[in-house]
């Protein structure tokens, strides 16, 4: 165990000295565990931008995807108020008159309901009930059945001055025989019958029924919902691929981009610290000025600018309504100056319409098209293992590498001030001897003196 003695002998301050030796001697570990924050930082932000990159690249893989391309159907109708529509397969190209004349509605049967004690039978289902459960209990565990063919409601007719009564009303809608079901038991009085209706209706003139206001088997490819009388337009048309679909992808991808412009341009830009002495400083600037991230953005920048080298109408982003926004007029924005897109949605719909195939060519073409040149280099970038992946696994090492370092030197700077204590400790020890001694001998001098 060393002792301390904290200069009782020598009036020193060794405590203090030991300690002010033992900062000289870490300084050159602060400036490698410093060293070590600035990779850190660097391997940090190297991920963040991987990260971003990988997704840019998602997105503009999209752009070419056949998922995006594929051949659809739009069907809608000229008046919502009278039909609803929904595209179930391939669907006849055309426009179809829809007339409804009648809509389907469910059979309802009441009865003057008393509380008494018994089995109630509602179409097959068997409910047992004592003499206290009124209506509201009995129409409570009708409706709580799944299986039972009805829904149950109770009218209280105290208040008016009339019978209680018990609705029952079928679940489904439809033409059933007034006899098809058996209802009866203690608590029911006669009973009042309500028919059900089947929807009746033309497509182009041909009539048609249907026991719901769904009907999917009257145009094929088409599901119809009645929803009032009169007549409709229902439109079909033909195959194509969906341009709200591309739009979502274009969108998406300028999302992308403009989210990856910021992010290089913020991290190349940020200069650093010189001679940082907080962790806070020593993060700044780790990417600055990077070359591969700077020629990446410029790439970026070129492409997105770059006339196609196809034949169509369609030879630049800016055909399609997507551009940095200086070129619409006006003064040039912030967002302008760093590049970053903006999509004018009139235009780009107009290109989508009345030049498809030459949009398509300019995106997905596997040479020339704007996702395969955008693609061609961002893959090197961002695969597993590519040169992302090289980069930060290059930073893990020096991390680790540092690392190992700063243990070696903790424990060489532990050994240190250990001998440091000792060296003072024996100092103190020698040099309280040595006064005791001195003590000793002034005490036998004075004593022959006298």
């Amino acid at each position: 165990m060393n002792l301390a003695l904290g200069g009782l002998a020598s009036g020193l301050d060794t405590a203090s000295l030991i300690d002010q030796i033992m900062q000289l001697e870490r300084r050159p570990r602060v400036r490698l565990a410093m060293s070590e924050t600035v990779e850190q930082a660097r391997q940090d932000s190297l991920r963040q931008v991987t990260t971003r990159l990988r997704s840019l690249l998602a997105a503009t893989k999209d752009l070419a995807s056949t998922a995006t391309w594929a051949d659809t159907q739009a069907v809608d109708v000229s008046d919502t108020t009278k039909l609803a529509v929904r595209r179930t397969g391939a669907a006849a190209i055309g426009g179809y008159v829809v007339e409804v004349s009648a809509l389907a509605r469910a059979e309802q049967r009441s009865y003057d309901f008393t509380a008494a004690a018994g089995t109630l039978d509602v179409g097959g289902e068997q409910f047992t009930f004592s003499a206290t459960d009124d209506g509201n209990a009995v129409a409570a565990a009708i409706n709580a059945r799944a299986t039972s063919a009805f829904n149950a409601v109770f009218l209280d007719g105290s208040a008016g001055g009339t019978a209680d009564r018990l609705v029952l009303t079928r679940k489904q809608t439809g033409v059933y025989a007034p006899g098809a079901v058996t209802v009866g038991g203690p608590q029911l009085g006669p009973e009042t019958f309500k028919s059900g209706a089947d929807a009746a209706f033309t497509i182009d003139g041909v009539a048609a029924t249907s026991a719901t206001n769904v009907v999917s088997t009257a145009l094929p490819g088409v599901e119809l919902t009645l929803k009032g009388l009169g007549a409709a337009t229902v439109n079909v048309s033909a195959p194509a691929p969906d341009p709200e679909a591309v739009k979502g992808k274009l969108k998406a991808f300028v999302d992308q981009y403009n989210q990856t412009i910021d992010l290089i341009r913020g991290a190349t830009s940020e200069k650093r610290v010189p001679a940082a002495t907080t962790t806070a400083d020593a993060k700044k600037g780790v990417l600055f000025a990077d070359t591969q991230l700077t020629g990446l953005l410029s790439s970026l920048r070129g492409i997105v600018a770059d006339v196609s080298g196809l034949g169509g109408s369609i030879q630049r982003l800016s055909d399609l309504g997507i551009s940095t926004g200086a070129a619409t007029g006006g003064a040039a924005t912030a967002d302008s100056l760093a590049g970053k897109l903006v999509i004018d949605d009139a235009k780009l719909s107009s290109a989508l319409a009345d030049h498809r195939g030459d949009v398509r060519a300019f995106l997905s073409d596997a040479t020339a098209g704007l996702a395969a040149r955008v693609t061609s280099v961002l893959d090197p970038l961002v695969r597993t293992d590519g040169a992302m992946d090289a980069r930060t696994g290059e930073v893990g090492r020096r991390i680790a590498d540092i690392g190992k370092s700063l243990e070696r030197m903790d424990a060489r700077l532990e050994l240190r001030q250990s001998r440091l204590q000792q060296t003072y400790a024996a100092m103190e020890t020698a040099l309280a001897q040595v006064q005791q001694q001195g003590s000793w001998l002034s005490g036998q001098l004075a004593s022959l003196n006298r």
